[in-house]
């Protein structure tokens, strides 16, 4: 069974300090095949994560500040809920 969105949003911002590995990032690279909106959230967790290590690089904030920041965006940034309207694919792995 695949994971459910949430427990993909948990394992891509695991995945920035923890590579999955085997199965578990086999089942979650297919479920981000299938899910645009997973796609996106783990871009923007990637592209977040990037600036936020080159911003360290050139003025080395402490690793406590980098935790708020990354907490604070996995916060404003949990997965949206389906559109009842929409009849997309990426929909159909996303049970109600």
């Amino acid at each position: 069974m695949l994971p459910t969105c949430k427990q993909v949003a948990e394992q891509l911002s695991e995945e920035i300090d923890q590579p999955l590995t085997g199965f578990k990032k086999f089942k979650l690279k297919l479920h981000l095949l299938m899910c645009v909106y997973c796609r996106r959230y783990g871009e923007q967790l990637n592209i977040s994560s990037k600036t936020i290590d080159l911003l360290a690089a050139k003025n080395k904030p402490n690793e406590e500040l980098r935790e708020k920041l990354l907490s604070h965006f996995r916060e404003c940034h949990q997965h949206p809920e389906p559109r009842s309207d929409s009849n997309s694919d990426s929909d159909k792995s996303n049970p109600s």
